[in-house]
């Protein structure tokens, strides 16, 4: 060996003999397959969860629309204490900590926020956030018991420098978006633009290779299914193409302030948790029920029944629609129980869209609310080309790919005025704040 080889290649034989022809390679491979297997099945299973957990919740509007309102007030106070006494490191949605476990290093802090009983809390409490009407989704978890499985393996099998310290988190993290939404392409997008920051050659076989696994445990069950449903929507005129930097920029700001919103009240209202962690949670509790009640549980759940009926069926749903789920979304966020963020901030741009559709008759409606869904996406989480791959794989909208960048874009450039830093990266950097 030369001083001029590669740190990151001494703690793995290379070479295509040391990976097919070597005892320990087919193990590494075994144990990788694994792990890609159970991050996939963890998705699977969130997304079972939530059909349950909405059937559960409809039962409880059913019966009486207090007792749905009870069920997410003391859900939040038994969620909160749960992660707080049992479930240290699974609060918030999960894409913050796999940030920031990046930034960590292999770290034994690194090895308690990625261990298997976080990513078990995380399916626990996810599971019981779910069922109890809170404003949330589930690919966020989905990232993070992902991660943690896959990270876990590392134990089990040899892996080289650059998987350790990176490739087996990004791994991870993008096969947990695209197993959520059936978006293999906008989970591998994700992983660099958002949660690593970066592209590396090095770790995008494994990342392919995961997110293909992955999806592959959901598709088989669920079939190979577009999200929300087909849409052939198209912008045929000059004016109709006008609209999308309108489109972009309004959405961007209305993301950018909810985004800045949600990352400025978080930590305040963590501090104010550690001090009065009953007072905290009720409260979040009781406007979480005031809010069901007063939207006629429209607020409950993630929200994706309501932004495909928008979106796909041509429903009309109350013009308040999407500032009942911005202020549910809002409320779960600075909780910090565990729970997504995508789920619900498209369907408050299902809602801003079919605002925005009516003052704009003589557009393609379906185009207009699919826009206005990746400008204000884009500007929650200014991750503007994962935001146009989403809603493309979402939808098959193939005649609406070019303005969707376009949109998502110039929401992202909107988005930077209010809110300079990314909610994610101020999220991660907070949580490490509160770990040093």
């Amino acid at each position: 060996m030369t001083s001029l080889e590669p740190a990151e290649q001494l703690d793995e034989p290379s070479g295509w003999r040391a990976s097919v022809l070597s005892l320990r390679g087919w193990w590494r491979h075994l144990v990788w397959l694994l792990a890609a297997v159970a991050a996939g099945g963890a998705a699977l299973y969130f997304i079972y969860a939530e059909r349950w957990s909405l059937d559960f919740t409809r039962w409880a509007l059913r019966r009486s629309p207090s007792l749905a309102a009870l069920i997410v007030g003391v859900g939040m106070i038994v969620i909160c204490r749960l992660r707080d006494r049992l479930f240290p490191g699974t609060e918030g949605t999960g894409i913050p900590q796999a940030m920031a476990a990046l930034q960590m290093g292999d770290t034994p802090a690194r090895d308690r926020l990625l261990s298997l009983r976080v990513g078990i809390g995380k399916v626990v409490l996810l599971t019981l956030g779910l069922f109890s009407g809170a404003t949330l989704g589930r690919e966020g978890p989905s990232v993070h018991v992902a991660a943690c499985w896959l990270y876990a393996s590392r134990h089990l099998a040899r892996f080289s420098r650059p998987l350790i310290e990176r490739g087996l988190i990004l791994a991870g993290g993008a096969a947990g978006i695209a197993a959520a939404f059936n978006a293999p392409v906008a989970g591998i997008v994700f992983a660099f633009e958002e949660i690593g920051r970066t592209f590396d050659k090095r770790n995008a076989g494994l990342i392919v290779r995961t997110v293909a696994v992955a999806c592959l445990v959901c598709i088989v069950p669920l079939s190979d299914y577009l999200f929300y449903g087909r849409i052939e929507a198209r912008l045929g005129s000059l004016r109709e193409w006008l609209a999308v930097p309108v489109i972009g920029v309004l959405g961007g700001l209305l993301g950018g302030a909810f985004a800045q919103a949600v990352a400025s009240t978080t930590p305040r209202v963590t501090r104010l948790a550690r001090r009065r962690p009953y007072a905290v949670a009720g409260s979040l509790g009781l406007v979480l029920a005031v809010l069901g009640l007063l939207s006629n549980g429209a607020t409950y759940g993630g929200g994706d029944d309501q932004a495909r009926a928008i979106l796909i069926h041509g429903q009309a749903l109350p013009p308040t629609f999407a500032l009942a789920r911005a202020a549910g979304s809002f409320v779960t966020l600075i909780s910090t129980i565990p729970g997504g963020l995508f789920a619900p901030t498209l369907s408050v741009g299902a809602g801003l869209g079919q605002l925005a559709a009516a003052l704009q008759p003589e557009m393609d409606r379906q185009a207009v609310i699919l826009l206005v869904m990746g400008a204000y996406f884009s500007g929650v989480v200014q991750s503007p080309i994962t935001a146009a791959v989403i809603l493309f794989e979402m939808t098959a909208a193939r005649f609406l790919v070019l303005p969707l960048l376009l949109t998502t874009v110039l929401a992202y450039e909107a988005s930077r005025v209010v809110c300079r830093v990314s909610l994610y990266e101020q999220l991660a950097a907070s949580f490490l704040r509160q770990r040093t």
